[in-house]
C-alpha cells in the first residue's frame, strides 16, 4: 500500500511546489509591472517635455518670421494691415522666451542656447521697430538700410540658432525614446520569461492525459467559434470600408466642385474690379492718371484671367501652365485698342506647376508682354510679341518674352524704371531669377530690320510636377 501511495505523495508534493512557485512568480510579475509602469510614465513625461520644447521653439521662429513678413509687406504696400503680425510678435515673443527658459531650466546646454538667441531676437525686433518708424515717417530707403545694417542679426542667423536648438531637442527626444524602447524590451523579455516558467510549472501539474485531451478539444471548439466570429467581423468591416470609400469619393468630387467654383468666382470678382477701373479711367481727364488706371486694370485683369483658368489637377495642388498663360494672353489681346497691329504668339509647354505659383507666373508674363506692347513699337506700327515657356538646362523652366520692335540698349539698364519694372524684378526674384535683356536679332542692323528685344527669366524656384 505504501508503495502505491508513494508515487501519489510525490505527485502531491510536486503539485504543491508548482503552486507555490507559481504564486511567487505572480508576485514577482506584479512588482516588476508596477516598477516598469512607473519608469514608463517617467519616460513618457520626458518625451512630452521634449515635444513641448520643440513646439515652443517652432512657435518662436514662426512668430518672428510673421513679424518679418509683415514688415516686408508694409514696406512694399504701405498697407497697415501687414503690421498685425508685428504687433502679435511684440506680445507673444516675450511669453515664448519665458516659457522656453522655464522648460529648459534643467538642461544647461539648451538654456545657454536660448540665452544666446534671445538677445538676437530682441535686436531684430528693435531693428524692425526702427524700420517701421522710418517707413511711417516716409524714409523708406532709411528703413531698408537699417535692416541691412552691419551688426543687426538677420532672420537667417536667428533661424539657424533656433534650428540648432530644435536639433538638440530632437537628439534628446531620440535618446529618450531609445531608453523607453529599451525599458519596454526588458519588461517584455522578463514577462515572457516568467510566462514561460509559469507554463513549465503548469505542465507539471497537468499530468493527466485525459484533461490535456479535453483542453485541446475545448481549444479547437473555441477556435472554430472565434473563426466564425472573425469572418462575420471581416465582412462587416469590409462593408464599412466600402461605404467609407464611396463617401470619400463623393466628398472629393464635392471639394473639387467647390474649389472650381471658388476660383471662378474670384476671377469674376477681379474682372468686375477691372471693369470698375475701366470706367474710372474713362472718367478721369488727367492723361497720367488714365495711364496709371489702365496699367492697374491690366494687372487686375491678368490675375483674374489666371484665376478663371485655375483648373486644379487630380491632386488639387497643380495646374497646367499653358492654360493659365494662354488665358492671360487672350485677355491682353482682347484688351488692345481696335485696329492695333501687334500680334501675340504663345508657345508654352503643358507642364504641371504648383497652383500657388500660377497667379505669380501670370502676373510676370503679363507685365513683360505689356512692357513690350507699350515700348517696343511706335503708335500704328505692326509687330509681334512672342511668349515661350519651356524647360532649359538642368530642367530649369525658362520664361522668354521677345518682340521685333525698336530694341533694347545697354543704357536702359541704368534706369530705375516704373512700377511695372519693379513688379517684374520682384516676381522674378520670387522665382529665383532675374530678367536678362538682350537684342532678339543680333544681325538686324546689317539686314535693315529692327533689332527687337528678348527678356529671359530663369524660374529656378518654379516647381514642375512629375506626371503621374
Amino acid at each position: 500500500m505504501q508503495d502505491l501511495q508513494a508515487p501519489s505523495l510525490r505527485r502531491n508534493h510536486a503539485l504543491v511546489a508548482t503552486i507555490a512557485l507559481s504564486f511567487l512568480l505572480l508576485l514577482g510579475s506584479t512588482g516588476l509591472t508596477f516598477h516598469v509602469s512607473r519608469q514608463g510614465v517617467a519616460a513618457d513625461a520626458a518625451v512630452a517635455h521634449t515635444l513641448e520644447v520643440q513646439s515652443e521653439l517652432t512657435a518662436t521662429l514662426l512668430t518672428l518670421s510673421g513679424a518679418e513678413s509683415g514688415l516686408r509687406g508694409y514696406l512694399l504696400t504701405d498697407d497697415e494691415a501687414f503690421l498685425e503680425p508685428h504687433r502679435e510678435a511684440r506680445a507673444l515673443l516675450p511669453e515664448h522666451l519665458a516659457t522656453l527658459r522655464r522648460l529648459v531650466a534643467d538642461n544647461p546646454a539648451q538654456l545657454d542656447s536660448v540665452e544666446t538667441f534671445a538677445p538676437l531676437i530682441e535686436q531684430r525686433m528693435t531693428a524692425i521697430d526702427e524700420a517701421l518708424s522710418a517707413q511711417t515717417a516716409g524714409r523708406r530707403a532709411e528703413a531698408i538700410a537699417g535692416l541691412r545694417r552691419a551688426g543687426v542679426p538677420t532672420l537667417s542667423d536667428i533661424s539657424a540658432r533656433i534650428e540648432a536648438a530644435v536639433d538638440l531637442e530632437r537628439r534628446l527626444l531620440a535618446e529618450r525614446q531609445r531608453e523607453a524602447a529599451a525599458l519596454r524590451d526588458r519588461f517584455t523579455s522578463a514577462v515572457l520569461l516568467m510566462l514561460l516558467a509559469c507554463g513549465v510549472l503548469a505542465l507539471f501539474a497537468l499530468v493527466s492525459v485525459r484533461r490535456y485531451v479535453a483542453a485541446v478539444h475545448r481549444s479547437r471548439l473555441q477556435l472554430a467559434i472565434h473563426n466564425a466570429e472573425l469572418e462575420v467581423r471581416v465582412r462587416a468591416r469590409t462593408e464599412e470600408l466600402a461605404k467609407a470609400a464611396e463617401q470619400a469619393n463623393r466628398e472629393r468630387a464635392r471639394a473639387e466642385s467647390l474649389l472650381t467654383d471658388v476660383n471662378h468666382r474670384v476671377g469674376n470678382n477681379l474682372a468686375l474690379v477691372s471693369s470698375f477701373l475701366t470706367m474710372q479711367q474713362r472718367a478721369v481727364k488727367n492723361p497720367d492718371a488714365a495711364r496709371a488706371l489702365d496699367a492697374a486694370r491690366m494687372r487686375v485683369q491678368a490675375v483674374a484671367s489666371a484665376h478663371r483658368k485655375l483648373r486644379l489637377g487630380a491632386d488639387f495642388a497643380t495646374v497646367k501652365a499653358n492654360e493659365v498663360l494662354g488665358a492671360v494672353l487672350e485677355d491682353i489681346s482682347a484688351g488692345l485698342p481696335p485696329g492695333d497691329l501687334i500680334r501675340l504668339q504663345c508657345q508654352v509647354e503643358p507642364m504641371e506647376i504648383n497652383a500657388r505659383d500660377a497667379v505669380s507666373l501670370g502676373v510676370l508674363t503679363s507685365e513683360l508682354v505689356m512692357n513690350a506692347v507699350k515700348h517696343a513699337f511706335a503708335p500704328g506700327e505692326s509687330g509681334e510679341v512672342s511668349v515661350v515657356l519651356a524647360q532649359g538646362t538642368n530642367a530649369v523652366p525658362v520664361l522668354e518674352v521677345s518682340d521685333d520692335g525698336v530694341g533694347w540698349h545697354d543704357e536702359n539698364s541704368k534706369e530705375t524704371g516704373g512700377l511695372g519694372a519693379k513688379i517684374i524684378d520682384m516676381v522674378a526674384r520670387q522665382f529665383g531669377g532675374r530678367p536678362q535683356r538682350s537684342a532678339r536679332f543680333h544681325e538686324a542692323a546689317a539686314q535693315g530690320r529692327r533689332p527687337g528685344t528678348r527678356v529671359r527669366v530663369n524660374l529656378t524656384k518654379l516647381q514642375v510636377m512629375q506626371a503621374t
